[in-house]
């Protein structure tokens, strides 16, 4: 028996997001600009909720896990995602930024409620329900764990719409999906993905506007300081990945596996 979603069902319900976007767009257009601050965060908060309502009805079942986890293990991964976009950084430099991605930085500043409430708020909880709670937990069902990981947080990254955040989309999917299958709860990746958001979004309010397009090297300036910040970044994101595996996560079996598997995460 499969589980919803399927590998090609997930294909399925990213189709049906992208529906509900042009719904979300037919609704806002007629009272609002369509690139106002709270046309977006309108057609954001709309379309992502239809879908993952439709998903809930599709798999019959509308509960989340909710298991009791350390919140510790939410401090070390939020560092952890922290320097590894950090580390980042020098490949994401050499991706220039699309001209939605420009438009929303500069909207941000100039509209900082509305996308403090698109981008810290609704984000972390509409995307961790919808691409943890629901997409990766069917595929851990019916799938090896890190395929089923890898495969959600691919997704994840596709659905960002560029490479200068799908990149870093991808690497934080796979840390929070193997967080979501080590503690099998989708809060600890809520909270993950806000403090994530929490910073992007205060560091975007501290840029000035006439910076707010320069890169991290740009800004410090220094070369020796930004290579030791990208060096010790590197070093942070492991020594994460290392105290959460072997403190934390070593010794938990996780009722996802698929039935007969040991795979490790």
């Amino acid at each position: 028996m499969k589980f919803y979603p399927t590998y090609l069902q997930s294909f399925g319900l990213l189709l049906i997001f992208f529906l509900c976007s042009i719904l979300s767009v037919l609704v806002v257009i007629p009272f609002f600009s369509f690139d106002s601050g709270i046309a977006m965060s309108i057609m954001y908060v709309l379309s992502t909720s239809l879908t993952i309502r439709a998903a809930l009805v599709i798999r019959k079942d509308y509960s989340f896990l909710l298991n009791r986890f350390s919140p510790v293990i939410v401090l070390i991964a939020s560092v952890t995602l922290l320097s590894i976009h950090l580390f980042l950084d020098p490949l994401t430099n050499l991706i220039p930024l699309s001209d939605t991605l420009k438009k929303m930085l500069l909207e941000t500043i100039r509209q900082p409620a509305i996308f403090f409430f698109m981008i810290v708020i609704a984000a972390p909880i509409l995307e961790e329900l919808l691409f943890r709670g629901v997409i990766l937990d069917g595929l851990l069902k019916n799938y090896q764990p890190l395929h089923a990981i890898l495969f959600s947080a691919f997704l994840f990254a596709l659905v960002h719409g560029n490479l200068a955040q799908g990149i870093g989309a991808f690497l934080g999917g796979i840390l929070m999906g193997w967080i979501y299958w080590k503690t099998q709860s989708v809060i600890p990746g809520i909270l993950i993905h806000f403090f994530n958001n929490l910073a992007a979004f205060v560091g975007t309010m501290l840029t000035p506007e006439q910076d707010i397009f320069k890169s991290t090297f740009e800004t410090i300036g220094n070369p020796i300081t930004y290579w030791l910040l990208i060096v010790g970044a590197g070093i942070i994101a492991g020594v994460g990945i290392w105290l959460l595996h072997q403190k934390y996560f070593k010794n938990i079996n996780s009722a996802f596996n698929k039935e007969g598997s040991n795979e490790p995460a």
